[in-house]
């Protein structure tokens, strides 16, 4: 019994480094933009510009960068080791694994983005392509399939490599800081017991990712506010934000007691059943053989032209156009990136490093570009034919006025709409659980891979604080306001994923070097 006691202590003490400054930061940040809403927009615009400018071209060098680790990792002897060794039991079956991946890493971002962006770049196309034209069109999808699915999946898969072999095979603590092993190993920076270094590291990518999740938690509630105005006319303001963030984190928290194999599971499975139930309603009510045709070609077109399109920053036409979305979207995914990967890779124990890379890459891969060629070509086949004119309804509406008006042109709208309302809400539980886990993981002492569930008061604690943060964020700014603050949280994170690019490329050139656990179990046979 005593031992018990010992070990629920452990598990329960708050790393103070690691969790403390991210935590006031973040506290610090929300009555800061209460005091001075106007202060805090601004100070956040302007940081953002700065960002951009000039550091804009290692985001796009990373996702590339990262796209070529994720390949040599899965074809090099790296992808044949099995996390936590051959004796490692898997915690999940490979079906509930793939959907609690899919819903944790798509969140609610390509349900919002899905109809409403590529009407945007239809609208303002970069330099050398004229607007509402079937040349921007093509674009605009080419751009969806390379920004939700190479592009992100890229940068999410790569932490989640090095993260997983340094902590099922490396024997690494719980921390960003075993991203770096090869690195810290190197330097003889200590990264075990109540090392400062891991903490710092920990705290600064805590409140990078507490920017990150604001996005998401931002997005989904403005789609939502939409779906729920179309549905009830309550219109999509600051009433109903708070009562939709109420319910989502009501629920959420319910999920986060549960645990993995309860609350999250159940989700993600409910979840993927209605995301393939809305694709097939809008693909049969559609224009199902132009979204065929027209995803068939933006993904040639993409795959095709997939360097120059990743590396792109607009430099020579000094057009604004990829530092607002390609480079952007480096940012805002890489600010959950790190974090996001020490929740996906504990999933992955009892499995090749090949099937993580299949889970975390290819599946995701796959569903988003059926996804964009079911939601965007609906939309670009609208503006096209001249069946709606998106581009005004987005100058006077904005993007939800894009997405809820193609909804309440097709049949059976109300049925969709409460359809996407419903993956929405799923979507946006299964991102707050996921999500707090990790911060809360990493908040904690005792994370191993035999113990790999955060205190409940933690993750409950930080999903409450995100909530209110979001409300308040879009009270102030909406839309705008959300992507200057995501973006920001990208910058530290760039350089870990840069330096987990660097420990890969290590790893996979000599495997039987750094797998200690198979070294381990080798000497035991012998």
């Amino acid at each position: 019994m005593s031992i018990i006691m010992k070990n629920s202590k452990e598990r329960s003490r708050i790393r103070k480094i690691a969790f403390w400054p991210a935590f006031l930061l973040l506290f610090g940040s929300l009555v800061y933009s209460i005091v001075d809403r106007d202060g805090f927009y601004a100070m956040a615009d302007a940081a953002n510009t700065w960002v951009l400018n000039h550091f804009g071209w290692t985001y796009s060098l990373t996702s590339f960068l990262c796209l070529v680790a994720v390949a040599v990792a899965y074809f090099s002897p790296l992808g044949n080791v099995i996390l936590g060794g051959k004796d490692a039991k898997p915690i999940l079956s490979k079906k509930n694994w793939a959907t609690i991946t899919l819903c944790t890493a798509m969140a609610a971002g390509a349900l919002f983005w899905g109809i409403a962006e590529p009407v945007y770049h239809m609208s303002s196309p970069p330099a050398g392509l004229e607007p509402n034209t079937w040349e921007s069109a093509k674009f605009a999808m080419e751009t969806m399939v390379l920004h939700w699915s190479i592009h992100p999946y890229s940068l999410y898969t790569l932490p989640v490599i090095a993260f997983a072999f340094a902590f099922f095979n490396m024997k690494k603590p719980f921390s960003v800081a075993s991203q770096l092993s090869i690195i810290t190993d190197k330097l003889h920076i200590k990264t075990v017991g109540d090392s400062k270094f891991p903490q710092i590291l920990d705290t600064i990518l805590l409140f990078a990712m507490g920017l990150g999740i604001l996005g998401v938690i931002c997005t989904g509630t403005l789609n939502m506010g939409g779906a729920l105005q179309e549905l009830s006319k309550m219109e999509s303001k600051s009433t109903a934000w708070l009562i939709i963030l109420a319910i989502v984190t009501v629920c959420f928290i319910i999920s986060s007691v549960s645990g993995i194999q309860k609350g999250i599971k159940l989700l993600s499975n409910i979840n993927v059943v209605i995301y393939l139930v809305i694709l097939a309603v809008l693909f049969i009510l559609g224009p199902s053989m132009f979204m065929i045709d027209g995803t068939a070609e933006a993904v040639g077109g993409t795959f095709s032209q997939l360097s120059s399109k990743l590396l792109t920053t607009g430099a020579y036409a000094s057009d604004p156009w990829a530092k607002s979305w390609t480079v952007f979207y480096a940012g805002s995914w890489a600010s959950w990136a790190p974090i996001s990967a020490c929740f996906l890779a504990r999933l992955g124990v009892g499995y090749k490093i090949k099937d993580l890379i299949k889970i975390n890459f290819g599946i995701p891969i796959l569903f988003n570009i059926v996804w964009c060629g079911v939601f965007s070509n609906l939309a670009i086949n609208y503006q096209l034919t001249g069946k709606l004119d998106l581009i005004h309804i987005l100058e006077t509406k904005g993007a939800e006025g894009v997405i809820y008006s193609i909804f309440r042109d097709m049949p059976g709208s109300t049925f969709i709409i409460l359809l996407f309302f419903a993956a929405l809400m799923f979507s946006m539980i299964t991102a707050m659980d996921s999500t707090t886990n990790s911060i809360a993981a990493l908040s904690t002492s005792g994370i191993s891979p035999k113990e790999q569930e955060a205190p409940v008061f933690l993750k409950v604690m930080w999903g409450v604080m995100f909530a209110v943060l979001s409300y308040i964020m879009l009270t102030i700014s909406g839309i705008d306001g959300i992507k200057l603050v995501s973006n920001l949280g990208g910058l530290p994170n760039i350089f870990i994923l840069l330096g987990g690019v660097f420990c890969v490329f290590v790893i996979s050139s000599n495997v039987t070097k750094y797998n200690l656990v198979d070294k381990v179990n080798q000497k035991k046979e012998e």
